[in-house]
């Protein structure tokens, strides 16, 4: 879908699925992620091809993507990257082998480009564990601003997470 000659983002493929199963029972992934431990392969093939065969929405909202983030050069797997289009909201996650590496501010970079140029997207946001200091960094490399008055609740896997609000404006 596009690249930045470093990481690629692409549409998930159902052959996907095992993988993103695997990679999500990562305790650091399950520490700050919605998919539950339990996660299976099927499960994902399932949310891959719904999401694949979704139709725009009719109500002028953007439309949800989710993209596998991987090597330019090779495609090996890297990680996950979705854009939530009701809300312009994203999320992303990269998987062990792959950290420290730039992958995940790359990948949002790449993202949020598609979502202002293609999407016409005016702002987009992210919310972070307040914990998950490395997710703030991120967002922060990837030109995001700390915006407290975004800051919310969510209810995730029986709990309740304090979320801080990033905001990125085109």
């Amino acid at each position: 879908m596009c690249t930045d000659g470093v990481v690629a983002l692409r549409m998930w493929e159902p052959e996907d699925a095992q993988w993103y199963a695997d990679s999500v029972r990562d305790p650091d992934i399950q520490r700050f992620t919605t998919d539950p431990p339990t996660l299976t392969a099927e499960e994902v093939r399932t949310a891959i091809v719904a999401l694949r065969s979704a139709e725009p929405p009719s109500d002028g909202s953007l439309p949800d993507v989710g993209l596998l983030i991987c090597d330019a050069t090779t495609g090996v797997r890297l990680g996950n990257i979705a854009f939530a289009g009701r809300g312009a909201e994203l999320s992303y996650w990269v998987a062990a082998p792959a950290r420290g590496r730039g992958v995940a501010t790359r990948a949002l970079r790449l993202l949020v480009d598609y979502a202002f140029d293609l999407l016409h997207a005016d702002e987009v946001r992210l919310w972070t564990h307040p914990d998950n200091v490395g997710s703030g960094a991120v967002a922060e490399r990837a030109g995001f601003v700390r915006e407290p008055s975004e800051d919310r609740q969510r209810q995730v896997k029986g709990s309740v997470w304090d979320m801080r609000g990033y905001v990125r404006r085109r």
